[in-house]
């Protein structure tokens, strides 16, 4: 836990009267708010399992989380969360509003212009396949001859679409209207065999539905990305990256990471996911420091 002298409290007995007086401490001989950095972190309240607002209205979620982990390690930093709407999410970066915002962020070199991300990743992300668990799938080679459902207009029937036409007859597309949930009872009821899509969104949708125990969800992306936080790309925000790349490896190591991705998301096969991909590759964190560039 972060300590800071906050006052220094001098007793004075005069007359036989006790006073007392509390003066600010002298910035020589404590650490003051000016020697922390306040990182104003925003995410989403509606974003399972990543970033959300719990009953007790306070801001949750493995992205959080991991921030939360980090703030009690670093001194240099103290966070403050919030949450917006993701339209809101970039123009409070742009307006000096936030230095931090999250909520499973991919890179893109359109954002890469405007923002700055850390060097190293928080979770290993994207699509993988969730099927029946009677009928488990873990590979694209798997869902040969299935059916495999897609919500009309989501970024995963394209990516099915994409695997079609270089490979033709491999399975069928179920275009269906609807949300993830229903798309989650069509694989139960056996409209469909499989679907593709974020496995630790769809496991959370599952879990609050009471449905999770009959459905498999595959460790082996399809597709994955690297998810980072983002921040404003200014003299803050490259205090604030750096910080994090600091401390950020401590938690892989130490097992902190694998903790919160199996509370949050269900499963550590993000963070494992992360070595395998080329991010902390080394066995340990001396390591990777050794290695470190």
């Amino acid at each position: 836990m972060k300590k800071r002298v906050l006052a220094l409290i001098m007793v004075m007995a005069m007359a036989g009267n006790l006073t007392a007086t509390v003066y600010a401490a002298d910035d020589s001989n404590s650490e003051s708010s000016d020697d922390v950095i306040k990182v104003r972190v925003a995410g989403l309240p509606e974003y399972k399992p990543y970033t959300y607002v719990d009953e007790n209205e306070n801001l949750t979620g493995y992205d959080i989380e991991v921030l939360k982990a980090i703030d009690e390690i670093a001194p240099e930093i103290e966070c403050e969360f919030s949450y917006t709407q993701w339209d809101s999410m970039l123009p409070g970066l742009d307006a000096d509003k936030y230095d931090v915002v999250t909520c499973r962020i991919y890179k893109s070199d359109e954002r890469e212009e405007m923002y700055l991300y850390p060097k190293y990743p928080f979770l290993y992300a994207g699509s993988a396949i969730i099927s029946n668990k009677d009928d488990p799938m873990d590979s694209l080679d798997d869902l040969k001859g299935k059916k495999v459902g897609a919500i009309v207009g989501d970024s995963t029937a394209a990516l099915e679409e994409e695997y079609l036409e270089e490979n033709p007859d491999a399975f069928t597309i179920e275009y269906m209207d609807g949300t993830t949930p229903q798309m989650l009872d069509g694989i139960i009821n056996g409209r469909v065999d499989a679907t593709i899509n974020d496995p630790f969104a769809a496991r959370s949708i599952a879990e609050e539905a009471g449905i999770a125990d009959r459905l498999y969800f595959s460790d082996e992306m399809c597709v994955g990305e690297f998810a980072y936080f983002l921040l404003a790309k200014t003299d803050k925000g490259q205090q604030i990256a750096d910080i994090i790349d600091k401390y950020l490896p401590q938690l892989y190591y130490n097992g902190t990471l694998a903790e919160l991705a199996k509370e949050y998301l269900g499963s550590d096969s993000g963070v494992t996911g992360m070595s395998e991909n080329g991010v902390f590759e080394e066995d340990t964190l001396e390591d990777f420091r050794a290695n470190e560039k």
